[in-house]
């Protein structure tokens, strides 16, 4: 990965916006950039060197040891007042101690080799691990290396932290081509805080599973984290990450890319801007193949050969958010969302391929608002884009209101999975679902490296740059 562009790049994108940041990475400065972060994540191990050790705390005793550190309550009736804990906070990031990739470094285990009582939580009735269970546990292992990060010279042992780390958005989670958990053995994660701004910090995970007594991964995680008062109202400041070798300021330049890359995205997101030309064309073409030029209509009221309407992939469920499902702030557990949301995101690929499919990609997962315990969740997965053997899964989840049938939306997640035998075509009826089609079509060719945003284009004629 090419970084020499970096400062340069940095200092044009907050003089002149992300009309600068496209035409660098349109320059080819940043070649290998799909998302810098996972190039950063390659050297994880840049702290440890200890690749046959097994770390000796559990995700369980990461949890007990949160509780502990934020002083959340035991019990859903609990009552816990953070209050008095707003003055601990700082004004300004010079009154807290710098921190190193180092300080924020840990390792824990999924003991699935040894617990089989665990072990029945985690396998899935085709005998593998529930994908949906290891995101919950990477969302708490991510809050648990920010904390690791946060020192505030204002707190005393006494008392607990002041911060309410959120996550807000989970960057990229790529699965190893070929991979397989197996629930009769120990998985290990471990990872840092490889970025920090001023209230926002970027975690990368690294998954492992112990294979031939050797550690071999199986993905990586990259998690964007959000410092927040005790009462969760307003942004906290963060202690700032210095580098100590020039692996560690690689990674940590990966993650500045890393955020100017989803400035980019949300500037060029369909959003905002119209389709692109070859976009355009594409969604006419589209059309114009399923009209009937002999009757002079341009609507199909027949579904082509190995295709399907779009409207026609939905699967959705409601969930009740009860106490159990909450995070030591009482809200609903981000990580709990997330497995929901893929479980019922791979019941949809499973259903419209009729195939077992395997997860290649999770990305661009933002937590938009929290979720209150008593909520009713409602999520709505659809296919939104096919290719081959894969297919691009939008999963919506809202918050419903059970008196008007209102629904205000908390997060989108996007999913790529890929089966043995190519996949019925999805194809779209409306603008509505052609605008869903092209989203797809965009995520699914940014995490398969085919563009490195969205403004790109894949002509000349597509953009300005």
């Amino acid at each position: 990965m090419n970084l020499r562009c970096l400062p340069r790049l940095l200092h044009l994108s907050h003089k002149n916006g992300p009309q600068v940041v496209r035409k660098m990475f349109a320059e080819g400065c940043l070649p290998d950039l799909p998302l810098a972060a996972a190039a950063a994540a390659r050297v994880r191990s840049l702290h440890i060197d200890r690749a046959e050790d097994t770390p000796t705390k559990t995700v369980r005793d990461i949890i007990c040891s949160l509780t502990s550190k934020v002083g959340a309550a035991h019990s859903f009736s609990e009552a816990v007042d953070r209050s008095h804990l707003l003055k601990l906070l700082p004004q300004s990031q010079e009154e807290l101690p710098p921190r190193t990739m180092k300080d924020s470094w840990d390792a824990a285990i999924i003991p699935l080799g040894s617990e089989k009582r665990l072990r029945e939580k985690y396998v899935t009735f085709m005998g593998g691990v529930r994908v949906g269970r290891l995101l919950e546990d990477l969302d708490v292992f991510a809050v648990w290396l920010c904390y690791k990060h946060l020192k505030n010279p204002r707190q005393t042992p006494d008392l607990p932290s002041p911060y309410s780390v959120v996550t807000a958005l989970v960057d990229r989670i790529d699965f190893n081509q070929g991979w397989s958990l197996h629930p009769e053995r120990d998985i290990r994660i471990s990872g840092h805080v490889s970025w920090a701004g001023r209230s926002s910090m970027e975690t990368i995970i690294t998954v492992e599973q112990r294979v031939d007594h050797t550690w071999r991964q199986v993905t990586r995680a990259v998690f964007v984290m959000v410092a927040r008062d005790p009462l969760n109202q307003g942004s906290a400041i963060v202690n700032p990450l210095v580098c100590e070798t020039p692996e560690e300021q690689k990674i940590f330049q990966a993650g500045e890319v890393n955020k100017l890359h989803r400035k980019v995205l949300q500037e060029e997101s369909l959003f905002r801007v119209p389709p692109n030309e070859t976009e355009k064309t594409l969604v006419h073409e589209l059309f114009m193949s399923l009209a009937n030029p002999k009757e002079l209509s341009f609507t199909s009221k027949n579904v082509p050969e190995n295709s399907m309407w779009m409207e026609q992939t939905k699967l959705k469920n409601l969930i009740i958010c009860h106490p159990e499902h909450r995070n030591r702030f009482k809200k609903v557990f981000g990580g709990f969302i997330m497995r929901q949301a893929y479980e019922l995101g791979w019941a949809c690929a499973f259903t419209i391929s009729k195939q077992r499919p395997r997860c290649l990609h999770i990305d661009d997962i933002m937590f938009r608002r929290p979720v209150e315990v008593g909520s009713l969740l409602y999520l709505n997965s659809q296919v939104v884009y096919t290719e081959g053997c894969h297919m691009q899964i939008s999963t919506k989840a809202s918050v419903m209101d059970a008196a008007t049938s209102s629904k205000n939306l908390t997060n989108i997640f996007h999913f790529t999975y890929e089966t043995d035998q190519p996949v019925p075509t999805s194809i779209p009826k409306t603008y509505h679902e052609a605008m869903l089609y092209l989203d797809g079509r965009r995520h699914y060719q940014l995490v398969r490296g085919v563009r490195k945003f969205y403004g790109q284009g894949e002509t000349k004629s597509d953009t300005s740059l």
